[in-house]
């Protein structure tokens, strides 16, 4: 048996501009399963551009295809599908990842055979030993011209292999995160423990947040030949417990790495004594979704924060010479002086390599029943980027949120250059991006801006 596995490619703004470029960690782990049960396998990384889905399809000749899907990939993945089938029907399809455990229905179209939406990795195990369907739980499947869903199955993180990360050394220079190059990720946690109510992650699993033993993550780390480490948990270990033996752990192996890790502002608020050892044991980045300024909005998101405790986090980075990448959504019902308001915060905090996107309720959440009413782009996904307007805006036009969202991007790229954060042509290619996407938004408004836009062009 032979299996392939697709990680598909997107394009916006940002994935132009080629900051971060992350190693398919949840097709390493598939790799790693395929490796204890016999099995050949092979990744086709669509983010490196390299080979068509075609040409590896007819040149590996794979038994079964599995393929990796979040919100924005669904058109692609149609046309994976298209094509694999079109070479040979008899290839089994599996569609899994965060997209396939919310939404599975949304997957089922012609072509898709399996699609697992709880414990994929466990089910995909299944799959390859040739288990029969109806007794692999976590799993949908096509049988006799209709889907047939299997129970739900939990996580059991401790089953998993360490990944097999011999894709990921034979394309380390194309891995980085920001200003780490190359860089590997790590995953110490699946869901979240926290409530926000915009928040994704804290469906998957079905809602039951697990983390990995301290010894088996370090272990893993300890053992990976890169020296920039981003951990991509949604938030790093809340266990006070679990976070200190990990420090431990890391200091008394001697291991001398560079992290990049997220934490929530209230923790680092109130755990400097703990953001300082991380410090000392290499953590250079720390990712805090800040989300707003603005305490009523901070509490109509769950987010039990405020902005004072927001200052507060941002100072203890500072004083622990920590970088902070700030996360900032854009909430659709903003007035339009906030987009001035949030660049000062930006400035002042000097918040260089902040990431602001637009507020877009995600499928499933408690904000998406809030705004499902107003959602103007059901079912096109490839505009649930987090930076394209699904819902309209209520406190100014369209063409004006564009507008002020990609200038303030503008004049964060500008503040980038002056701060030389990222490099000059980095930072010149990201303003001539932005404003390249921006008219492309704007192409889509329509009537007086359409015009506007044309004679702009000219």
């Amino acid at each position: 048996m032979k299996v392939l596995l697709i990680k598909p490619r997107f394009e916006n703004v940002f994935t132009k501009l080629s900051v971060i470029t992350t190693e398919p960690l949840e097709l390493e782990y598939i790799v790693a399963i395929c490796d204890r049960n016999n099995v050949e396998s092979e990744i086709c990384d669509m983010t490196l551009n390299r080979h068509s889905v075609t040409k590896s399809v007819k040149s590996f000749k794979p038994n079964i295809v599995g393929i990796t899907a979040n919100f924005v990939h669904i058109d692609v993945i149609r046309k994976y599908v298209k094509q694999i089938k079109n070479i040979n029907p008899d290839i089994k399809v599996v569609i899994g990842g965060p997209h396939a455990e919310v939404k599975p229905d949304e997957f089922f179209f012609d072509g898709v055979d399996v699609i697992t939406y709880s414990c994929g990795f466990k089910a995909f195990e299944s799959i390859i030993k040739n288990d029969k369907l109806d007794d692999v739980k976590g799993i949908y499947y096509f049988q006799n011209s209709k889907w047939m869903q299997n129970e739900r199955e939990l996580f059991d993180v401790s089953k998993l292999p360490f990944p097999n990360r011999a894709h990921f050394y034979q394309n380390i220079k194309q891995y980085k995160y920001v200003t780490m190059q190359p860089c590997a990720i790590v995953k110490t946690s699946y869901s979240c423990p926290h409530n926000c109510n915009y928040c994704f992650s804290t469906l998957l699993n079905n809602g039951k947040y697990i983390c990995r033993d301290p010894k088996d993550v370090v272990e893993e780390i300890k053992n990976i030949n890169c020296d920039n480490i981003w951990i991509v948990d949604d938030t790093f270990y809340v266990d006070k417990n679990k976070l200190n033996e990990f420090i431990s752990l890391i200091k008394a192996e001697n291991i001398q790495k560079s992290y990049s890790l997220y934490y929530r502002a209230d923790f680092i608020a109130n755990n400097p004594d703990l953001m300082r050892k991380l410090a000392d044991i290499g953590v250079k980045m720390c990712a805090v979704g800040l989300e707003v300024i603005d305490d009523e909005l901070l509490e109509k998101y769950d987010k039990m924060s405020s902005v004072n405790l927001i200052q507060k986090a941002l100072d203890v980075l500072k004083e622990c010479k920590i970088t902070s990448i700030g996360l900032f959504m854009i909430d659709i019902d903003a007035e339009i002086d906030y987009f001035k308001k949030l660049y000062k915060f930006i400035e002042k905090n000097e918040l260089y390599l902040s990431t602001i996107s637009i507020l877009t309720p995600m499928p499933g959440t408690k904000q998406y029943e809030e705004y499902k009413e107003r959602i103007i782009t059901i079912m096109d996904y490839k505009k649930w980027d987090f930076v394209h307007l699904i819902i309209n805006p209520t406190k100014m036009s369209r063409f004006t949120f564009y507008k002020e969202y990609y200038y303030l991007y503008y004049n964060l790229a500008k503040l980038n250059l002056k701060a030389k954060i990222l490099s000059p042509a980095y930072v010149k290619s990201a303003i001539a991006a932005t404003i390249d996407f921006w008219f492309d938004a704007l192409k889509n408004l329509g009537g007086r801006h359409r015009e506007l836009l044309r004679r702009m062009e000219l």
